[in-house]
């Protein structure tokens, strides 16, 4: 089919010159490339096939073949408990309910616009001013911590914002991030591969109120929304030839649509509209054939309502394959695309999409086109490979044990089958004729019929078997045992700790440590798991820099995952927090975030809700502080008064004492003048004075 020579877009726009020669091997060569990533995906698939199965509790067609018509058929579903326990215990890591798995930090040596530069010192040195540290210069030490306190804003506002749109994240606007995430997570868990697709932009006008003079006046404004889609990994085609999937050329996404949506692609100014019509024109029935595979998923279902016959034949439905990867800048420029000169010779990353080998729509790819590198596929890969990109399902990693757990059950059924009712042997020639041996039930009479030499034997006696219950109850135990250890999913990580020491469980801590010792073989499987959530919070941050930039403001920071951190026990955590408390000096605390530390300790206790705004916090603290000070101010008065009291006291003795010093030498005069006296006394009489004398101190003596 020949393309048109001349598409236009817009009916103002400038006619899109379209060389009709290169859209036709345009086509051709992706159709090519299309069917050779499909011809390299078959073995994936059948993988996939079987480990869906394994998980659904449905045996391959190959095993059914060999089972014989009277034998059992059980399937212990062992696959999909590690299934269901591994993803829940990955949602429990990834997402603790309070805390974020990842965070935006920025950079240590942040690099920043010079008037972005300018700014951060200018306001860094107004808060000097306001807290009375005068004037600290233009040092290097000063202008790197501006830039980085700068910095540090910046990624706190960018957060904010992400974590409101994450709360509608999905494609369909019902699904939050959590919900994307399980998704791709049970994909990974069970295939070995979960992919999301986007950002796409979703475009909202809004209806806000502006207050002026006259009253308020409606004005509209248009919002952005970033958009993000699960896509199946039936619908992925990557390079199945590259090492790992960001090495690989690019990819093929797979679509089938009804004629309606089909159609709805001409009134698009993106495609070309002459295309899409001819070939509805050309092909009224649609082009669309059910693959292989695709069969299979039906029959798993209920295979009785599936027609094979019918998946055969075109159905009204469009197959469409898009390619997301390099063109040549000459191809898109041939083909109507605003190609700058110096990038014709260059491969561009480009979108185009195809119906068998017609292109229906051919363009740069929407981000490079506003010349933002954004990565619009995030993979999350369970279990790497060496040989393939694409890695290994948990149910090919339980496989063998999963499948000898069945034999074992299917053996131990089939011989309780056997022995659980008694084998009897007749000897119909000894019975008396005319009587049941087809039943044997209780207080059942066997009548018999013989007095020749054949007397000595019984007529029906039983056949005993070995059932090898026990032998078989052990072979299931032992490889359950198996599957816990390749899958590191056993009963003290799905929270069953019967086994465990009885010290360790004594209190809380010592059983949260415990859980988060079970936990840690998780931990190479979140690391993977990271690289997914820093590839798509990545994208996220490019999306606000372009479409809201006056809320995601330029920054160097980066996305850090901290889905790995999250194995630790919180208990643990919260220790150690308490510790750093107790032993931080005040010469500690001035290089401590109060704020971070405070949020941390609390959330280690799930108690991060009880903490108020940082508005009210400052309010708190300014009352406590003009509290303490009115408290100071009454102790200080009050000391000033004990002073005051004291000292007059001691005035008062010293005053005292001075005035009984002073008493003291009075008495002490008297006396000395009393003596004197005395003495003159007895010098003046005589004799008589000496005899009273000598009487006065025989009698003292005595």
């Amino acid at each position: 089919m020949a393309p048109p020579a001349v598409g236009t877009s817009l009916p103002d726009a400038p006619v899109r010159e379209i060389s009709s020669e290169a859209l036709r091997l345009l086509g051709q060569d992706l159709k090519r490339l299309f069917d050779q990533y499909s011809s390299d995906r078959q073995l994936t698939e059948l993988k996939w096939l079987r480990n869906l199965r394994q998980y659904l509790g449905i045996y391959d067609p190959e095993i059914l073949t060999n089972l014989a018509p009277n034998r059992s058929r059980a399937y212990p579903r062992i696959t999909r408990v590690k299934c269901i326990s591994m993803l829940a215990r990955i949602m429990n890591l990834m997402f603790p309910g309070n805390e974020d798995n990842w965070e935006l930090k920025a950079s240590p040596s942040a690099e920043m616009d010079p008037n972005d530069v300018k700014q951060a010192v200018e306001e860094l040195r107004a808060k000097y001013q306001k807290d009375g540290l005068g004037d600290p210069g233009l040092s290097f030490e000063f202008v790197e911590a501006a830039v980085q306190m700068l910095a540090d804003k910046r990624a706190a506002a960018t957060a904010r914002l992400i974590k409101d749109q994450l709360q509608e994240i999905g494609g369909d606007q019902t699904l939050d991030f959590i919900s994307l995430n399980r998704k791709v997570a049970m994909s990974g868990i069970q295939y070995g591969l979960g992919v999301l697709e986007g950002p796409y932009v979703k475009t909202e006008r809004k209806i806000l109120w502006s207050s002026t003079k006259g009253g308020f006046v409606p004005r509209e404004r248009t919002i952005r929304k970033p958009l993000y889609e699960f896509l199946p990994v039936w619908d992925y085609y990557p390079d199945m030839s590259a090492k790992t999937l960001g090495s690989g050329d690019g990819y093929f996404i797979r679509k089938i649509l009804g004629r309606a949506e089909f159609r709805r692609l001409a009134d698009r100014e993106d495609f070309f509209t002459a295309q899409v019509k001819k070939y509805l024109q050309m092909n009224p029935k649609g082009n669309y054939v059910a693959k292989s595979w695709e069969t299979d998923l039906k029959t798993m279902g209920v295979s009785a309502n599936v027609d094979t016959s019918a998946a055969r034949q075109p159905n009204g439905k469009f197959e469409v394959i898009i390619w997301k990867g390099p063109v040549s800048g000459q191809k898109l420029s041939e083909l109507g695309v605003e190609v700058p000169e110096d990038k014709l010779a260059d491969d561009i990353e480009a979108e185009v999409w195809i119906v068998d080998s017609t292109v229906i729509k051919a363009d740069m790819n929407a981000w490079r086109k506003m010349g933002v590198d954004v990565r619009t596929v995030h993979t999350f890969v369970f279990d790497e490979d060496d040989t393939s990109p694409i890695g290994n399902g948990l149910p090919n990693v339980v496989r063998d044990s999963q499948m000898s757990v069945c034999a074992a059950v299917r053996m131990a059924l089939d011989n309780a089958s056997v022995v659980c009712g008694p084998n009897i042997e007749v000897n119909e020639s000894l019975l008396v004729p005319g009587q049941d041996i087809d039943a044997v039930e209780a207080y059942k009479v066997w009548r018999r019929d013989d007095d020749g030499i054949s007397t000595q034997y019984p007529a029906v006696r039983e056949v005993k078997f070995d059932s090898h219950l026990d032998e078989l109850s052990k072979l299931v135990e032992m490889f359950m045992t198996f599957a816990d250890m390749e899958t590191f999913i056993g009963p003290a990580t799905g929270g069953d700790l019967e086994k465990a020491p009885s010290e360790p469980m004594r209190t809380a801590a010592g059983q949260s440590m415990m859980k988060g010792d079970a936990a840690l073989p998780f931990k190479d499987i979140v690391r993977n798991y990271d690289f997914f959530t820093q590839s798509w919070i990545l994208s996220l941050v490019h999306f606000n820099r372009k479409f809201n930039p006056h809320l995601a403001l330029e920054g160097d920071y980066d996305v850090i995952a901290r889905g790995a951190t999250s194995l630790i026990a919180k208990e643990v955590r919260g220790i150690q927090t308490d510790l750093l408390a107790q032993t931080l000096t005040p010469e500690d605390r001035d290089w401590i975030d109060e704020e971070k530390f405070i949020r941390q300790r609390m959330a280690t206790r799930d108690m991060e809700g009880l903490m108020v705004s940082a508005e009210e916090a400052q309010r708190k603290r300014a009352a406590r502080q003009a509290a303490m000070a009115e408290i100071s101010d009454l102790e200080k008065q009050g000391m000033m008064a004990e002073i005051r009291k004291t000292l007059a006291e001691a005035f008062k003795n010293i005053t005292q004492g001075q005035k009984n010093a002073a008493g003291a030498d009075a008495q002490t005069t008297n006396t000395a003048l009393a003596i004197l006296e005395m003495g003159m006394n007895d010098g003046t009489e005589g004799p008589q004075g000496s005899g009273a004398g000598a009487s006065g101190a025989s009698a003292k003596g005595k």
